[in-house]
């Protein structure tokens, strides 16, 4: 189950605190779901049978937050518009059917003083596919607020269901006036009362335990000059579970880009570093393919490696002339596919070094290492669907790879 803030909001009807938290209206309109304008006040009442009097509110990132799994850091170019620097996950429990109110919402920038923010957003992701789509409500311009920004919700969109996820993005522009190698930037939002304000029937929302989101993802701009860049891409997987590893599937999303100067992708080592593993016992088949749609899945394959003649920790791809080639600018998505058949106590991790990649131009590269999570198969021996070690060993040292030419 997934680790989730936890953050109790308790309050005690009283009716003259009521009073005290009104919205201004002319009209309904203007009021959120669960009140309606009071032709005499000019204010947004609460229907009590509509408003949850207490609720326990759960935060955490979203399931479609941008991860820099893979590099450590996604790399943007500079400037970056309406960037999505988080996905925020809420879930309030409570009475089925009742409405709180989220009112502001607080985060924190850890930047440099060169980096520049501005065009601050919070967007309600209807749909949880962390892209700002055109179709959804901005619910709050950003502000400044010391080294943060602050969101205060268009009272009309602040009421949100009890006992659903509402998933909101955090979206910026983002900007630096010169070439910020290797400088890093994210948000994070703090686990109390000033962070995220919450209305329910009766009072404002107390916080009484919480934890820090820091799990929201790095950015780094990309160097303007001498680098080809070679990354992860946004689609990068995690390692599966032991019992679902053994299977073929993608374990790489690589972004490519040419950034100085037109260029061309001629080979690309893949290495592994684990226990028991190896390109041919463990790790049967491996593949490399063109993410034409940049949906993290292969669509056209440029080579494919599973004759091991005996186990080995590293394998290259010769790549044929002209078929990862990239004009100034333009980018190229690769997945890397491999067929994995482990046993028990068997785990290693896969990994792109620079010196692994060979362009056509020699030049930098910028994102690398790229490294997947540790692929681990462990159970207990007496789980019947744990796979033991083969009783016939099969040779799993040696440091030698092998290349092959895949030809349209």
């Amino acid at each position: 189950m997934k680790k989730l803030l936890f953050i109790l909001i308790f309050s005690m009807f009283n009716a003259s605190l009521f009073a005290e938290f009104p919205w201004p209206c002319s009209d309904n309109s203007e009021c959120p779901e669960g009140t309606s304008c009071n032709s005499s006040s000019n204010t947004c009442m609460m229907a009590k049978d509509k408003v949850v009097d207490y609720t326990v509110l759960y935060l955490d990132k979203g399931e479609n937050n941008p991860n820099s799994r893979g590099s450590g850091t996604i790399f943007i170019p500079n400037p970056s518009k309406d960037l999505v620097l988080g996905q925020l996950a809420v879930k309030a429990g409570g009475d089925n059917g009742k409405i709180y109110f989220i009112t502001d919402i607080l985060v924190d920038i850890s930047a440099s003083s060169q980096i520049h923010f501005e065009n601050f957003k919070l967007i309600y992701d209807e749909n949880g596919n962390a892209v700002a789509d055109s179709s959804e409500k901005v619910l709050a311009e950003g502000k400044v607020e010391g080294y943060g920004m602050s969101f205060e919700l268009d009272q009309r969109y602040t009421a949100f269901k009890t006992n659903q996820t509402e998933n909101f993005l955090i979206v910026g522009t983002v900007s630096a006036d010169k070439d910020l190698p290797n400088d890093r930037f994210n948000i994070r939002i703090q686990g109390n009362k000033d962070y995220i304000k919450t209305k329910t029937y009766s009072s404002d929302a107390e916080v009484s335990a919480s934890k820090d989101i820091n799990n929201f993802p790095s950015f780094t701009f990309e160097p303007q000059s001498g680098y080809f860049l070679f990354a992860s891409g946004r689609h990068f997987p995690a390692a599966p579970s032991w019992r679902e590893i053994n299977g073929e599937y993608e374990i790489m999303h690589l972004r490519l880009k040419a950034l100085d100067g037109a260029n061309e992708l001629t080979g690309l080592t893949v290495k592994l570093d684990g226990n028991k593993v190896a390109f041919g016992n463990g790790v049967e088949k491996i593949s490399l393919y063109i993410d034409s749609n940049n949906d993290g899945k292969g669509d056209t394959m440029v080579a494919e490696l599973s004759d091991f003649t005996e186990p080995q920790q590293s394998v290259t791809f010769q790549i044929p002339s002209g078929k990862i080639a990239m004009n100034q600018s333009e980018e190229t998505f690769l997945t890397i596919k491999a067929a994995l058949n482990f046993y028990n106590d068997q785990n290693t991790y896969f990994y792109i070094s620079e010196s692994d990649v060979a362009l056509k131009n020699k030049q930098k590269i910028e994102g690398t290492t790229v490294k997947t999570d540790n692929f681990i198969y462990s159970c207990k021996e007496d789980n019947p669907d744990c796979r033991l070690k083969p009783e016939e060993n099969q040779e799993e040292g040696g440091d030698s790879g092998c290349s092959l030419l895949f030809v349209d």
